[in-house]
């Protein structure tokens, strides 16, 4: 079952990391005095299972979480026990998670990140780092003609690009195609299973290089990219192009999970949930105005959680959001459904799991 990634909690660490830079120095200074996350393996961790932790997949029978300082989490009882992974080589936040098969998978974090593991999480290699991704999407936005619209813009945005930006999302569809989304407009595109990777960062309806959050696929051939400042881009077919859409909504889109083969439902910042088919949106009431940050799709209906740690759920065939449970003391960052029916989440302190009651979906 498709998660939806982490973009809240994970956008709130990068401002953390950017506030505990010590005052006055500048990037360069920095890598000097700090040490270099992107070549520190991770450590092993006392109560690792109460760390931060941004998402999770399912790897066949087993679950595999990632988060903060590059822990990775490992579960082969269906959420109820988790152990460290035995070699991860980098110590930077992790944000998403990924799996292809019940063996290989992909894991995405700050500083460009990308991992590779194809023993169900347990060894995990670097295939990526944000100067490769920078150099990318560098070398794309050079060969665009300057009378393509929007070509200056986004020849300026990625000059501005460094290498530390984050990567909030990573999608592959069945068929091998892939997608990498992150901060300041970056988006990646592969279509041979990640063993290469091209810039998309001009393919995204994104001329403004606002964070891009999440992939959102649907069980037909179209497929949303949502972000910053009520981004909404859409892709019909298999094109690799992405148009923006119109949306009565300026702030930031967390994600979304396909509750038709045509029809979405988009979460946010502030309690915004809107349901729609691309052409038309509708906000629905949630009552809240505690921001949604992850998201999933049961036979149910649509269970969504907040950064307060409360689920809501939006039964099958109402248009109705209710709050169905206070779930976790801290903020839900992932949600996926477990083999016995129930959930278990990914939250800023930890993984949880709870079994669902059918009659509350009614």
């Amino acid at each position: 079952m498709r998660k939806t990634g982490s973009g809240f909690v994970a956008s709130i660490m990068t401002g953390l990391m950017l506030m505990q830079t010590p005052l006055g120095l500048h990037a360069q200074e920095v890598r000097e005095v700090l040490p270099d996350l992107t070549e520190l393996p991770a450590m092993r961790v006392e109560g690792a299972a109460h760390s931060v932790q941004l998402a999770v997949a399912r790897a066949g029978d087993r679950l595999v979480s990632v988060g903060e300082q590059g822990i990775i989490l490992l579960s082969d009882d269906d959420g109820q026990s988790w152990s460290q992974a035995s070699d991860v080589p980098v110590s930077v936040t992790l944000t998403d998670v990924e799996f292809t098969s019940e063996t290989e998978g992909w894991a995405v974090g700050h500083f460009g990140t990308v991992l590779r593991t194809e023993t169900a999480g347990d060894q995990w290699v670097r295939v990526m780092t944000g100067q490769d991704v920078v150099a990318t999407i560098g070398e794309a936005v050079q060969s665009l003609s300057e009378t393509e619209p929007g070509a200056a813009a986004i020849k300026r945005n990625a000059s501005y690009l460094t290498g530390d930006e984050p990567i909030l999302d990573i999608h592959f569809s069945a068929a091998g195609e892939g997608w990498l989304l992150g901060a300041y407009g970056i988006a990646l595109h592969s279509l041979d299973g990640g063993q290469s990777w091209a810039s998309a960062f001009s393919a995204t309806g994104n001329p403004n290089s606002y964070h891009l959050y999440q992939y959102v696929p649907s069980p037909g051939n179209e497929a949303l990219i949502v972000g910053e400042r009520g981004l909404v881009s859409r892709s019909l077919g298999n094109a690799d192009v992405f148009e923006s859409l119109p949306i009565d909504y300026e702030g930031t889109f967390f994600g979304g999970v396909a509750s038709g083969s045509r029809q979405f439902l988009l979460f946010g910042l502030r309690g915004n949930v809107w349901i729609g088919d691309g052409s038309h949106w509708a906000r629905l009431q949630t009552g809240s105005q505690a921001s949604f940050s992850a998201g999933v799709a049961t036979p149910m209906g649509i269970v969504l959680g907040d950064v307060t740690g409360r689920l809501f759920v939006k039964p099958r065939d109402s248009e109705h959001i209710r709050e169905l449970a206070q779930a976790s003391d801290a903020a839900i960052t992932d949600l996926i459904l477990s083999s016995g029916g129930g959930l278990v989440m990914s939250t800023a302190r930890g993984l949880k799991r709870l079994e669902l009651d059918n009659t509350e979906f009614k």
